[in-house]
């Protein structure tokens, strides 16, 4: 799971801190993904209506949830609202959009409807970039924001750790070191053997 906070103090932190032990529990005892995140959606939409400040705080978490089957070449996705992840698959670079979109955890009760299950091929080699708004709000000193599928387009990296090393170089030199928001940037990458095979980041 990748989430981005919307807002700052003690809200975010018990949102996050619902959203993360929400997490742990649920990912060991509910059967489907998109059970796993009714729970998150229940869980936050609790802490709004405890923190009694429902207009600053609602649609405070986007959230983006994935499942990785341990026998299979496939990934199943559920994107509430948040930036769509990028897939490195060969020589091809592109954004996976979620096929339905959906409001930001906490904010269902606006558009009730079932959780949207997306399911994305992920061969032996791809790799998925799941990242916060930071990485592509970053922008360089005419303005223009950063594109991670336009700037790596017909990129190959030998491991999550090479990608991630390449892009943070690269969004140093977009925005000359001067960035107004942190990110989080997650990459995992299929591979045919037990190594590790994912490598957070977070500036």
């Amino acid at each position: 799971m990748i989430g981005d906070v919307r807002g700052k103090g003690l809200d975010a932190v018990r949102a996050v801190a619902a959203s993360i032990g929400t997490f742990h529990e649920a990912a060991l005892r509910e059967n489907s993904l998109a059970e796993l995140v009714e729970r998150l959606e229940q869980a936050i939409t609790l802490e709004i209506q405890r923190a009694g400040n429902v207009t600053e705080l609602e649609g405070f978490i986007t959230g983006l949830v994935a499942e990785f089957p341990q026998h299979g070449k496939e990934v199943r996705l559920v994107n509430r609202g948040h930036p769509a992840p990028v897939l490195f698959l060969r020589d091809t670079v592109r954004y996976v959009e979620p096929s339905q979109w959906a409001l930001p955890l906490g904010m269902a009760a606006l558009a009730p409807s079932p959780e949207h299950v997306d399911t994305v091929a992920l061969p032996e080699g791809a790799t998925l970039l799941l990242y916060t708004d930071g990485l592509t709000e970053a922008r360089d000193k005419k303005g223009d924001f950063y594109d991670p599928v336009d700037r790596f387009t017909q990129s190959r990296f030998s491991s999550p750790n090479t990608l991630l090393d390449a892009l943070l170089a690269d969004v140093h030199r977009h925005t000359r070191g001067r960035r107004t928001d942190d990110m989080a940037l997650l990459a995992i990458t299929h591979t045919s053997d037990n190594t590790d095979n994912s490598s957070p980041a977070v500036t």
